[in-house]
């Protein structure tokens, strides 16, 4: 019978007490705990590090603008006239 294995990638657990970022590239431990303030639920977040199809299209669909100068897109022009005036 074949070893079935999923994506190769990273795995970034935060904390939701204080942000805290901790990242493992194998299993985490079933019980973790945030060194910063001792919190113990964690939002995850897997990156994955092999390029395929599925992948590419994810990251695609998901991606957001680095751009300064883009608006968003919840964002009427008058919000942004108002952000720019502050």
């Amino acid at each position: 019978m074949a070893e079935m294995r999923g994506p190769e990638g990273l795995l970034t657990l935060v904390c939701l007490t204080c942000g805290n970022e901790k990242s493992f590239e194998t299993t985490p431990p079933a019980a973790l705990t945030c060194d910063k303030c001792r919190g113990t639920v964690f939002r995850n977040y897997f990156t994955p590090t092999e390029r395929d199809e599925a992948t590419l299209s994810l990251l695609e669909q998901t991606e957001r603008s680095t751009a300064l100068d883009d608006a968003s897109p919840e964002s009427s022009a008058d919000e942004v006239r108002e952000l720019r005036n502050l």
